[in-house]
């Protein structure tokens, strides 16, 4: 008899977009589970965070460690796997759990009460439950490598308690493409068509005598997903990692069903889950909608059978032995057609209502089937990259054009600086053709100035114009030419 189902669930599809929100869902609590501030308290960490964010800490890590990798939007920086069980098997360890304020709201359970661990303070967590935590994060330690830990935390303030473990997927050997080279020792290059159907040059790979790519083998410390899932087994990897885990934990006093081996049974994802709730959702709609729908054409029989009676003869007392109805039955019929018709009319309001609503479940199911098929053929994430795309080269584009503007500007900057320093120069030798010839006409009218003496312009002007008025006088009386000349 097992206590409950195994479950250990592997991700090795985190990108740096998405540190960002998989950190403030596990550092700050925030997003789509179902989180109890006054349980977070009581979450235990085997390797917390030592900088500020998620992205920091492996970078840091990557930095710090002299690790090579891909620095690309696609390149899978983060691993990660979460362990946990059923309600049931807590239990069996002795775990206590109380009623929340939310409901099942499909299944078997619908309409129940969500149960969530009642905890208050440390000594509600049985030292079964820690020690089941303990080993499996160290059955994962040992398989990744204790130094490739990010992050691993024991999560009690949700639904379920479950660990959370993320690492960093290093090998110290990769296989390294070896392209061909021209005389000159540059990798040579051919055209191609790319996923998007557009021309791009690629590097042309090296082969031996019989076809075969070659490869060269480099040691030291790479970060690098595909290999080291292949060192664990390649595609026979999971199934692996079950199977031993499961022996583990059994060997370790914990009885957990492994599941049926080779099934085609998988973890679902959040779309499909939703997808299964609203199809539940709809299913009972449906059968409700039927029910209705046959008490609605029996009563509306019932009452086309009964507007054929007319009231008038029935209360004819001539005619009253032979329609056979006593009056006070009449008036009850009657009464009673009326009810008919008004339940009838709510009946078909309430039909149109679940209608509407069994529409709008079904393209909300629609909906979610073409989401979860695009994110299981990664339509979702092609969509998105091509998005990038474009906005990358619009940017680039932008970047482009905001450089050739900064270099015309820098251009104008030059020139502008070359005018000013014309426009200094001239001022200085202006300003001192002007000094000297103001010290000129002083020494001549009698105004004598020392080297370093400052001259008043002001004065200066004064005395050049009133000898400017002697000679524009003369061109008028030639009379004083003597002793202008003088």
């Amino acid at each position: 008899m097992y206590d409950g189902n195994q479950v250990l669930r592997f991700e090795n599809k985190y990108k740096a977009s998405d540190l960002g929100g998989l950190g403030i869902e596990l550092i700050q609590r925030k997003g789509t589970g179902n989180y109890d501030k006054d349980r977070t308290c009581f979450n235990y960490s085997y390797v917390p965070l030592s900088k500020t964010t998620l992205q920091e800490q492996v970078y840091s890590k990557l930095k710090d460690n002299k690790i090579y990798y891909n620095d690309g939007k696609n390149t899978n920086l983060l691993n990660g796997a979460i362990i946990t069980s059923g309600k049931e098997f807590f239990q069996s360890l002795g775990m206590k759990f109380k009623e929340s304020n939310r409901t099942h709201q499909v299944g078997k359970d619908k309409g129940k009460p969500i149960l969530v661990p009642d905890i208050k303070s440390k000594e509600d967590i049985p030292e079964k439950v820690k020690n089941f935590f303990d080993e499996s994060y160290s059955f994962l330690e040992n398989l990744v490598g204790k130094d490739n830990v990010i992050y691993a935390e024991i999560h009690y303030d949700e639904d379920t308690p479950h660990l959370h473990f993320y690492f960093m997927p290093i090998v110290s050997v990769v296989k390294r493409k070896v392209f061909e080279t021209d005389s000159n020792g540059n990798i040579v290059y051919r055209e191609g068509i790319d996923k998007k159907g557009n021309k791009k040059m690629y590097p042309v790979q090296k082969k031996d005598i019989n076809g075969k790519n070659i490869f060269k083998t480099e040691t030291g410390k790479f970060l690098n997903c595909d290999q080291f899932w292949k060192n664990l087994g390649g595609k026979t990897s999971y199934a692996k990692i079950q199977d031993d885990y499961n022996k583990f934990i059994t060997e370790k006093g914990y009885n957990l069903f492994r599941g049926v081996i080779g099934d085609n049974k998988h973890h679902k994802t959040k779309a499909e889950k939703e997808i299964d709730d609203l199809n539940d959702k709809m299913e009972e709609m449906r059968t409700e909608f039927e029910k209705n729908k046959k008490l609605n054409d029996i009563e509306i029989e019932t009452t086309k059978e009964i507007s054929k009676i007319d009231s008038k003869d029935i209360l004819n007392p001539v005619k009253r032995k032979v329609v056979g109805y006593k009056e006070e039955d009449v008036n009850k019929l009657i009464d009673y057609s009326k009810q008919i018709q008004k339940q009838n009319s709510n009946n078909q309001g309430i039909i149109k209502k679940k209608d509407v609503l069994i529409n709008e479940l079904t393209d909300k199911v629609e909906t979610l089937q073409s989401e979860n098929t695009k994110l299981k053929d990664g339509r979702a994430i092609k969509e998105r990259d091509t998005k990038i795309y474009e906005q990358q080269q619009t940017i680039s584009k932008q970047k482009n054009i905001i450089k050739e503007k900064n270099s015309i500007i820098e251009k104008l900057e030059e020139k502008v600086n070359e005018i000013q320093e014309t426009f200094n120069n001239f001022k200085e030798k202006m300003f001192n053709f002007c000094d000297k010839i103001c010290r000129a006409l002083g020494h001549k009218i009698g105004i004598h100035f020392s080297k370093n003496s400052e001259i008043n312009y002001n004065d200066m002007e004064y005395y050049a114009k009133n000898i400017n008025r002697k000679y524009e006088k003369s061109e008028k009386d030639k009379s004083d030419d003597f002793e202008i000349g003088m």
